[in-house]
């Protein structure tokens, strides 16, 4: 087994984390979709006069009438390159930043959530080109990589690459804190209240808890986040954004796409752990 902190564990544990999240997320690029869709649509009139969101299957049934069924994995491509290098950026350095923190040996919350909003936030500021590229193409099938790229540059310049960065961070670092502490913590508790080892079974359980948690703690800031890479010369910065957000559909319009959100997070979140635990296992690494 390698020394934790040395070069090579370093590497095997950002490769097995980019993997481990490059393979769960193609699984949920689908729904992905759906949900960038949802965010970007207008609240409807409901007949007793009420605004209501678009729901996951009419959006779904939507995206396949008017697109067909391959635009459900409309930026797959970004989504597998986010997913290693966001996906292994944000996992692998959360381990390192664990022991750096001092977590190992005084495992608190507070020195997990420090280690897993570090290491979210400096993969966000990273590769937040590949996120706003996979947004992109996610909310429009007709377009391909380059084509995006060359109409963000003519419109923003380089720097409109990292549009969004800010949400985006946020996002990332309560994200990963939520994703990694909780997981952490709720593995331990699961396995002293059931009784269960640290198999499968532990590991899907922990994971559908922690989808959970990770979902409606990022909820808001993913909404921004979206609107700000789709429309991103519209809006001066987050807080502008979201406070038109807020005046055009109130509080709930921040919530608007949850469930799609959670039947990709959970589901992700799930793959992604199950992933991660069984290649740690084969890799000859240390159990999460």
């Amino acid at each position: 087994m390698d020394k934790q902190g040395t070069p090579n564990a370093v590497f095997k544990e950002f490769l097995t984390s980019g993997l481990s999240v490059s393979a769960a997320n193609v699984c949920t690029n689908p729904i992905d979709v759906v949900k960038v869709r949802m965010q970007l649509q207008s609240m409807q009139l409901a007949g007793n006069g009420r605004l209501i969101a678009p729901n996951l299957l009419q959006t779904g049934m939507t995206v396949v009438q008017h697109e067909g069924y391959a635009a459900l994995m409309s930026g797959v491509s970004a989504t597998v390159a986010r997913g290693l290098f966001y996906g292994g950026l944000r996992l692998g350095m959360y381990a390192p930043l664990k022991t750096a923190f001092g977590a190992d040996t005084d495992p608190t919350v507070l020195k997990k959530v420090a280690a897993g909003s570090a290491s979210g936030a400096i993969a966000t500021l990273i590769t937040n080109p590949i996120e706003l590229l996979k947004t992109r193409l996610q909310s429009c099938s007709t377009m391909g990589p380059l084509q995006v790229i060359k109409k963000v540059i003519q419109q923003d310049g380089v720097a409109g690459l990292w549009k969004g960065t800010m949400p985006s961070a946020v996002r990332g670092t309560l994200l990963t804190a939520s994703q990694c502490a909780t997981y952490d913590d709720t593995k331990r508790l699961w396995m002293r209240t059931t009784g269960w080892r640290d198999g499968l079974g532990t590991h899907v359980g922990v994971s559908m808890i922690t989808g959970l948690a990770a979902t409606t703690i990022t909820q808001p800031v993913d909404m921004v986040k979206t609107h700000m890479y789709c429309n991103g010369s519209k809006y001066a910065n987050p807080l502008s954004c979201a406070a038109d957000l807020f005046a055009r559909e109130g509080a709930r319009g921040f919530f608007k796409g949850w469930t799609a959100n959670y039947a990709r997070l959970g589901p992700q979140t799930t793959l992604m752990f199950v992933f991660m635990e069984n290649m740690r296992h084969v890799t000859g690494m240390k159990a999460l």
